[in-house]
């Protein structure tokens, strides 16, 4: 669940990452969450399982950028998100309307209907278990570019910090630093596809499909096990314990992923079953105070 970021003195919201970088009592949290977007999106992933998502180009390989190729433009996107270990999120996307991509874009993904349909199948089966799978940075370092796309960033927006530990500054082009981007990077319009594209040739070999006329649902081709997908979140229905390790050893050949056997939080959603009476409950936790806030409306009281 992504909430608007509120100012802890003042009660605003705040959507934009530049007032937050510039406000002294916001500042060095989100300066640091800027530091650490960064710092995830230009890790050296050679050697492991994926690459880098954006390389920091020298004066030489910026003039050698290809002259067919549009420049693009990052945007900054903010948000808290209280059920994660490191709530303050920075995410820099891509500008992805200057971008001319020549194939295909659409990308099939569950909805909150068959989410939920699932859910219900999962009590409905006798002996059915359900698990939550998610894969890190399937966007980014695992989701290799089939051709570099470039952004420039303003310096002003990259953390001092930041600058000295990369040792960016001779880097600096005419106020900017430009990247050139070798990973899928939110915005872009070819991320989810590729990412999706990849994903089905890796887990087809161990027998993992997608249903034909419902996207987002996928099965195997003899397990009892099922799953629904969207973007990089795994609702996972299975019977007998080895059958969902047989999905978590397909996926960790090429991934690096989350499990989660019981609290079951899918897509911002908290899934809290009860298996021996049958039913689940589902809740998004904290959503009705932060909306309170968000929109300085009073807390509701007893008549």
């Amino acid at each position: 669940m992504c909430n608007a970021v509120v100012h802890q003195v003042t009660k605003e919201t705040i959507t934009k990452y530049t007032k937050l970088a510039n406000d002294p009592v916001t500042a060095p949290t989100w300066c640091t969450a800027m530091c650490k977007e960064l710092d995830r999106l230009s890790q050296d992933w050679k050697g492991t399982k994926g690459t880098n998502t954006i390389v920091f180009l020298t004066h030489e390989e910026i003039r050698a950028i290809p002259k067919d190729k549009t420049i693009t433009y990052p945007r900054v996107v903010v948000d808290h998100r209280s059920q994660k270990l490191d709530p303050n999120r920075v995410r820099i996307t891509a500008g992805g309307n200057l971008i001319i991509y020549p194939d295909e874009l659409i990308t099939r993904a569950a909805d909150l209907i068959i989410a939920k349909v699932k859910c219900n199948s999962v009590i409905s089966t006798p002996g059915a278990r359900y698990a939550c799978l998610d894969i890190d940075d399937m966007y980014l370092a695992m989701n290799p570019m089939d051709r570099p796309e470039y952004m420039k960033i303003p310096v002003k927006m990259i953390p001092k910090e930041f600058m000295d530990e990369y040792n960016l500054w001779p880097k600096v082009y005419n106020g900017y630093i430009y990247t050139r981007i070798d990973g899928g990077i939110y915005g872009l319009p070819q991320a989810g596809i590729l990412s999706n594209k990849l994903l089905r040739n890796r887990l087809k070999p161990h027998g993992y499909y997608e249903v034909k006329y419902t996207p987002g649902l996928w099965r195997h081709v003899s397990r009892p096990t099922q799953f629904t997908l969207v973007v990089d979140e795994f609702g996972v229905k299975y019977n007998g314990r080895e059958n969902l390790d047989h999905l978590i050893q397909a996926l960790t050949e090429t991934y690096t992923i989350k499990l989660d056997y019981d609290r079951s939080l899918y897509c911002g959603i908290t899934l809290d079953w009860n298996y021996p009476e049958r039913y689940v409950d589902i809740s998004v936790s904290g959503y009705v105070p932060q909306k309170l806030i968000e929109y300085n409306h009073p807390a509701p009281t007893k008549s």
